[in-house]
């Protein structure tokens, strides 16, 4: 045909490969609905025969690529051709070129017996030179269609007659490719930024992705050399691995990182040391694989059986090994799809809606069932073929999803491979074998001790990290609980005076603490601490604090000498790791007699008759530096005035400037509030405390008590 045109081939034979229609060469049927698998029945042109070779315009021409594309019954359909220098393919002139003469020289071989090209038309769309051509004498109306640039350039068989109508429809598969284009252009971008969202957050596998997307590399690179495909087919061969890649990393990554319990005998398969679950979800993936692939032909058949419901391309694509993707690749994509839509609806969604979301999400992107209409018949039949994958990758795991995935599309292009056995021999063994290493696999697995999994193979790096991170966060968890177990639920009631008392916590559970008293002689005593560091050995020098304050007060004794014994108890613990700062209070109510002692802790705040002062008391804090008598200060507190007790986590929080609240801010603040209940100046401190913080955490933990008496007490 090509040297009919008068184009100069190679020598040899050219390459033949028994082919389905793509996605691009079905654009032209679907504006005929369910007419249009009728008519590819009619013509025998649903499966073609696809030959290629070399060849040039003219002697010393650039070298072209060419295919053409037959139906079974010899008529030609389809003519390509391309410039196998990708500079001269991709050149940015490629797409303001003129029009190539050897769309006229080629146009003629694509005629049917009896049939005589028509009228002409030429124009342009997306600045490439755009022809048609009408036909006439043929058996059903139809037209040449195509664009023809010198650089590459294509003429097709188009159903129907040359119409404006038609001619619009034509150009749908341009409209479908740069459809294509686009959303595969932003599925690459969605998959990079997520893969670097998680790669910024060290939470990102790669082994798995990495394996899977050779595979489908494999799949695909043995179709090029002998397509003489690498100048066209070689970019989509590389985004294709690229993207795998993406989806797997991403999905696994998500999986692994949302669920704590989360492995995968994908590990184990990998290291080679399938054991019995391995096995299980291998044997799981093929019976399930070989229902799927037999549900999915059912599905496409009852399309072409229903009325208004068609199928949209054919249910095998092949050769099995093409560049321009294949069952291999088809099945790696879909499983990687599937269980990122689960791990994204996981993560967002509760649990309970997840797996319909993730096959809702995977139906409508992934169309792993292509029936038409795609949003009624087709949304159907792909929500019942995700929805199963949904189920068996939250029910068996990845390796049963991947091996049902990867049969549900090898099966058929077995099946169709023995039925053209003379012409795909290659491809029954290749399809036929890689199907049955799933169940001899998982009978090897299976007939392995139980031991062989045992071992659990060595985690990701971040997903050890995330291990480490969750055991941290659920200790900090109980130790938090446990804090707020030492802290009193109420406070009691003090007659003639009002108590209010928070304790904020930090990211990380601290040392805070407050107590309130009362002893055998009718003092309150009030209490207010820190003990430093964080952790198990914190929250057990607190309980020993809290501990020996009950045991020690009372008998008589002052603050001091309290504070004395408790020194002495801390360090014969071994507490000298986590000292206590700890102010403590005895009041005499009925009078406000007030004598304190302080170990360390931030001076308390009286606030009387619009002043704010301070009691000092300098002093080491329990259990550390050398054993020390502590010394009492009495004072009283009239009535309408207020003591206020903080820790060092409110004066040393700081904004995200480095801004510390200090001292200085406290003690204007309280000049205002001192008149106000109790409640209502620890709400005023609590909330200028957090108007400085803004945006930002404290990092240790804040504790704020007010002690008010009422006016007119006394």
């Amino acid at each position: 045909m090509a040297a009919r045109a008068g184009l100069v081939l190679e020598p040899g034979e050219p390459s033949l490969f028994l082919v389905t229609r793509n996605v691009l060469q079905l654009e032209p049927y679907r504006p005929l609905g369910d007419g249009g698998s009728a008519w590819l029945l009619a013509t025998r042109s649903a499966i073609c025969v696809q030959a290629v070779h070399n060849g040039q315009e003219a002697p010393g021409a650039a070298p072209l690529g060419l295919t053409g594309i037959f139906a079974l019954n010899g008529q030609p359909e389809f003519v390509t051709w391309w410039a196998r220098d990708l500079l001269q393919l991709y050149s940015p002139t490629s797409f303001f070129a003129s029009e190539s003469p050897l769309a006229d020289a080629l146009a003629p071989q694509l005629l049917a017996p009896g049939e005589s090209l028509g009228a002409k038309q030429s124009d342009r769309i997306s600045n490439l030179p755009r022809v048609a051509y009408a036909l006439r004498g043929g058996q059903r109306p139809q037209f040449l269609f195509g664009t023809a640039a010198p650089q590459q350039g294509l003429l097709e068989r188009m159903p129907g007659a040359l119409t404006p109508a038609r001619l619009a429809n034509a150009e749908g598969a341009t409209l479908q490719m740069a459809s294509l284009f686009f959303r595969g252009l932003l599925t690459l971008l969605g998959l990079i930024a997520l893969f670097t969202a998680l790669a910024l957050q060290a939470r990102i596998g790669v082994v798995n992705a990495a394996v899977l997307s050779c595979a489908a590399l494999a799949s695909m690179l043995p179709g090029l050399p002998a397509a003489s495909l690498w100048s066209a087919g070689l970019p989509f061969v590389v985004v294709s691995g690229i993207e795998i890649f993406l989806l797997w990393a991403c999905a696994e990554s998500l999986l692994r990182s949302t669920s704590p319990d989360f492995t995968t005998s994908l590990d184990a398969l990998r290291a080679g040391r399938l054991g019995p679950r391995g096995g299980r979800a291998l044997l799981v993936g093929f019976s399930f694989g070989a229902a799927l692939g037999g549900l999915r032909l059912g599905l496409l058949s009852l399309a072409e059986l229903l009325p208004g419901v068609w199928p949209a391309r054919s249910s095998v694509a092949l050769p099995l090994f093409q560049p321009f993707g294949s069952p291999i690749t088809q099945g790696i994509g879909l499983a990687g799809g599937v269980a990122l839509a689960l791990a994204l609806a996981v993560r967002v969604l509760p649990v309970r809606w997840a797996p319909a979301a993730a096959a809702l999400i995977a139906g409508l992107l992934l169309r792993p069932v292509p029936v038409e209409p795609s949003l009624t018949a087709g949304l159907a039949a792909n929500l019942l073929f995700t929805g199963l994958l949904v189920w068996i990758g939250r029910r068996h795991g990845l390796t049963a999803l991947l091996t049902a995935s990867l049969l549900a599309m090898l099966l058929p292009a077995a099946a169709l491979a023995f039925r053209y056995l003379s012409w795909m021999p290659g491809t029954l063994a290749l399809a036929a074998g890689l199907a049955a290493a799933a169940p001899v696999l998982g009978w090897l697995g299976l007939s392995r001790s139980a031991t062989a999994e045992v071992q659990r193979l060595s985690p990701p790096v971040f997903v050890r990290r995330l291990e480490e991170e969750r055991r941290f966060r659920n200790e900090m968890e109980l130790l938090a609980k446990m804090q707020r177990a030492l802290l009193p639920r109420t406070l009691p009631r003090v007659e003639g005076y009002e108590l209010a008392a928070q304790s904020v916590i930090a990211n990380e559970a601290g040392g805070d603490l407050y107590d309130v008293l009362s002893d055998e002689d009718g003092y309150v005593w009030i209490a207010a601490g820190d003990v430093a560091g964080h952790g198990y050995s914190c929250a057990i020098a607190q309980a020993m604090t809290k501990a020996a304050l009950a045991s020690l007060v009372g008998r008589r004794r002052t603050p001091a000498e309290v504070l004395q014994r408790a020194d002495r108890v801390l360090r014969a613990a071994g507490a000298r790791r986590n000292f206590t700062s700890l102010a403590l209070l005895r009041l005499r109510p009925e009078t406000g007699e007030a004598l304190m002692s302080n170990a360390g802790h931030p001076y308390p705040l009286i606030l009387a008759d619009g002043e704010v002062a301070e009691v000092e008391l300098p002093s080491l804090p329990l259990g550390l530096g050398p054993p020390r008598r502590y010394e009492d200060r009495a004072f009283h507190l009239p009535p309408g005035s207020a003591i206020v007790f903080c820790s060092d986590g409110l004066f040393e929080a700081s904004d995200g400037d480095g801004r510390i609240y200090g001292f200085d801010r406290l003690r204007e603040l309280l000049r205002g509030p001192g008149s106000q209940p109790a409640a209502k100046i620890l709400e005023i401190l609590l909330a200028d405390w957090r108007r400085h913080l803004r945006a930002a955490r404290s990092l240790d933990d804040t504790t704020v008590l007010v002690l008010r008496r009422r006016e007119g007490e006394g």
